[in-house]
């Protein structure tokens, strides 16, 4: 009895070890792309003496203006990540780390409530659910990156919710008051926390179908009776985007999903999933055993849980909330990032994959007999090996970029001050750095916050600036207009609104130009492309 404790406990904590170890190397690295825009507010913030009423404004404003992200909670971890240990990105990525590895623990109830709802009491569906999901090879731009900490924060409240969810018996009393709570955490997180309502409806339903005889409607209209609390919290949070923003809907500047919905354009981004999956999914001969492990174990347990009614209603709940978790992201999206980016806006449905999963091995695992055969049962062992195997070379992969990024930015911020005192004192230094490297956003949205404290000991704005690639076509326009004299004189919180009132003088561009590849910068300008 002993011994199968201790097999079971290693069972349930092994793929936490192993998550663990593979994404310690992406702690040492230095902040990434956009996680420079969320330090340098919170920089200005805290110079200004009004730190916590600017996150506190959050509640009741957008993220930043102009655009449609209500992120308030998500903004809150990030000041006081910058309260407890400044700019030290090991912190800040530490904890997006402990975040993954608590949504792991929430997928692993839920995988074992439905199972035990079941039947079934044991703890290997629901192992192999959070085996896939912390081990899942999408997930390093959400965990590896602070920016995906938005993702993060919405998964983990959506996840409490579920599992407060499953042990409420009404609304009301503990279990469903706790419920509320998280869900409003989770829509206070990031938008793809709209799912939740319909996630919790699927659910109820679900429940009522799997301990009751009655006429679907009947059943149906009892579930639609227990989530109302959660429906009309997602009404009341589309009512308030709409207020605020003008719109319920629109995430993203320069979409209408509507729109998109009702024209079909959204059915144009499948076309791009093919060359996506290729690139965030680098390995090919690790790529087809991972699709076919899943595909296997679906097909598994489509058969499995479909013999039995509190299976199968569990079975159907998961398995419409993951389609619904995609499908409420394409009218959102025109395409797919063909380098493999995005891998991020599909944390959810990682999760919710991850369970259907473990749901898929439980059900497979539980029939025996003469109508089902221990052959099925070692087909479904045998892909569920096979898929987190070949998910843990991927990953590996994966999170192997995000590291040598992240080693590679730390070296460029190193090298930025002995850059800008190689510039002559009437010059004026252009560093070009990459926009990402392979799948990682690397240089884009941090153009300014690579040269200004507190990433530098004090501002090289003056000597130098940083720009990607996709910032060339508009210097000559710029200049023309005296940008280098603005950014040699100026703070750079102030430049374009100099450039704007006409108060910059001269048509000069930079004089030496540095090129800098994988954080390697060169001089002088006829080396650079």
């Amino acid at each position: 009895m002993r011994n199968l404790r201790w097999c079971s406990a290693i069972l349930v904590l092994a793929p936490f070890v192993a998550c663990a170890l593979v994404y310690v190397p992406t702690l040492s690295g230095a902040l990434l792309s956009d996680d420079y825009a969320v330090l340098a507010a919170l920089s200005d913030w805290s110079q200004e003496g009004h730190l916590l009423r600017a996150l506190v404004s959050k509640f009741y404003s957008a993220l930043d203006s102009p655009s449609f992200y209500y992120r308030p909670l998500s903004m809150a971890s990030f000041g006081f990540n910058f309260t407890l240990t400044g700019a030290d990105p090991f912190a800040w990525r530490l904890t997006n780390l402990a975040l993954h590895l608590a949504s792991g623990a929430l997928v692993f109830a839920i995988a074992r409530r439905f199972s035990i709802e079941s039947g079934d009491r044991s703890n290997t569906g629901p192992s192999i659910a959070v085996a896939v999901f912390l081990l899942f090879p999408t997930s390093p731009e959400a965990v590896a990156w602070v920016s995906g900490r938005y993702d993060l924060l919405a998964l983990l409240f959506m996840l409490a919710t579920l599992v407060f969810f499953q042990r409420a018996a009404r609304w009301y009393d503990r279990w469903g008051a706790a419920a509320l709570l998280t869900a409003a955490c989770a829509l206070a997180s990031k938008e793809s926390a709209a799912l939740l309502p319909a996630l919790v409806l699927a659910v109820a339903i679900a429940r009522r179908a799997a301990r009751s005889r009655a006429p679907a409607t009947n059943i149906v209209i009892s579930g639609v009776r227990d989530a109302a609390p959660w429906l009309l919290l997602g009404v009341a949070y589309f009512a308030m985007r709409a207020a605020m923003f003008g719109s319920p809907f629109q995430v993203y500047a320069g979409t209408s999903p509507v729109k998109a919905l009702t024209s079909g354009a959204w059915m144009q981004s499948m076309s791009s999933v093919g060359a996506w999956v290729d690139a965030a999914l680098p390995l090919p001969f690790a790529r087809t055993p991972f699709l076919i492990g899943i595909l296997v174990l679906l097909a598994l347990g489509t058969l499995a849980c479909w013999r039995r009614r509190a299976s199968r209603a569990s079975w159907i709940a998961v398995a419409i909330s993951t389609l619904l978790s995609i499908a409420l992201l394409l009218p959102h999206l025109s395409a797919l990032a063909a380098n493999g980016e995005q891998g991020r806006l599909f944390y959810t449905t990682s999760a919710l994959l991850a369970v259907l999963v473990g749901l898929a091995a439980a059900a497979t695992a539980a029939r025996s007999g003469v109508q089902w055969r221990r052959g099925r049962r070692a087909t479904a062992l045998g892909a569920s090996l096979v898929l987190i195997a070949a998910e843990l070379l991927l990953l590996r992969a994966t999170v192997a970029q995000w590291s040598m990024a992240g080693v590679q930015a730390r070296a460029l911020i190193a090298a930025l001050p002995g850059i800008a005192s190689e510039v002559s004192g009437t010059g004026y230094g252009f560093v070009l750095v990459p926009d990402h490297l392979g799948s990682v956003p690397f240089g884009r949205n941090a153009q300014g916050g690579l040269v200004l404290p507190p990433t530098q000991p004090f501002s090289l704005s003056s000597r130098l600036i940083v720009q990607t690639p996709a910032d060339l076509p508009a210097w000559p326009v710029n200049a023309q207009r005296g940008l280098v004299d603005a950014l040699r004189r100026y703070p750079l919180s102030q430049v374009w609104s100099v450039v704007a009132s006409g108060q910059a003088s001269g048509t000069a561009l930079p004089t030496d130009y540095f090129c800098c590849r994988k954080a390697r910068c060169v001089l002088p300008s006829s080396r650079c492309p």
